[in-house]
């Protein structure tokens, strides 16, 4: 790696006259260059803390772990209790014409048999809304699958394939008219003028928040190396 370029004095996103004007960092909610839209920004590196996260399967947990940059353990109660842990507080939504930043990277320790999991974005508690990376039971494709008001939609097939103990690492972005799919940074899928409503449409307007969830047949788990939901705000 090549030496840094070094901004001693700071990097601003503001004109001087404006509030943020000398804050040495770009400013947190908003630019000169649009002073009423700021991104609303959630990445988790778990190196720290899961304290925003509940689970859901009886004796399952979320847990940190050992690991290089950090880790979080998702640990099913029982040899086959569906378990889920979901941030409490749901912080995007998708927004016509307003962007939208996705990224992952995880893995599970088995994936044969009826195993089957998913990481994405879900509307807390609730599984009837969301979009969410799927590797459905008795099969290795990873999918994007959308969900809205309980019906659901494959919109993007084989967006990577898992096998066990090996990381996956998936996003999407939101440009505010296409919905882009990558893996391992790169584009793998590009879903055209996706529609956003509440009934059975292709995204979901509902608020949402990162998610991951897995369904085991033995001693699985599902170990996050981070995730990150970001969204353009209009204030």
């Amino acid at each position: 790696m090549s030496n840094p370029t070094r901004f001693s004095n700071g990097v601003s996103t503001n004109d001087a006259q404006y509030l943020f004007g000398n804050y040495p960092l770009p400013a947190p909610f908003s630019t000169s260059g649009s002073t009423t839209t700021g991104v609303a920004e959630y990445a988790n590196d778990f190196v720290s803390t899961v304290a925003e996260y509940t689970v859901t399967g009886t004796s399952s947990t979320l847990a940190l772990t050992a690991g290089n940059g950090g880790l979080a353990v998702l640990t099913p109660g029982g040899t086959t209790t569906a378990t889920a842990a979901y941030k409490t507080a749901s912080n995007v939504a998708f927004v016509a014409g307003n962007q939208m930043w996705f990224s992952t990277r995880f893995k599970a320790s088995a994936v044969s048999s009826t195993k089957s999991f998913y990481v994405g974005l879900r509307a807390g508690s609730s599984a009837n809304d969301g979009l969410w990376f799927s590797k459905a039971a008795s099969s290795t494709s990873v999918n994007l699958v959308s969900v809205v008001g309980s019906t659901t939609t494959t919109l993007v097939t084989g967006v990577a394939t898992a096998a066990a103990d090996t990381y996956l690492e998936l996003g999407f972005y939101y440009n505010g008219t296409d919905l882009l799919v990558f893996s391992n940074n790169v584009l793998v899928a590009r879903v055209s003028a996706p529609t956003i409503g509440s009934s059975g449409t292709t995204l979901t307007n509902a608020n949402l928040g990162p998610v991951m969830q897995i369904t085991p047949t033995a001693t699985d788990t599902l170990t996050v190396d981070y995730i990150l939901a970001s969204t353009e705000v209009t204030r």
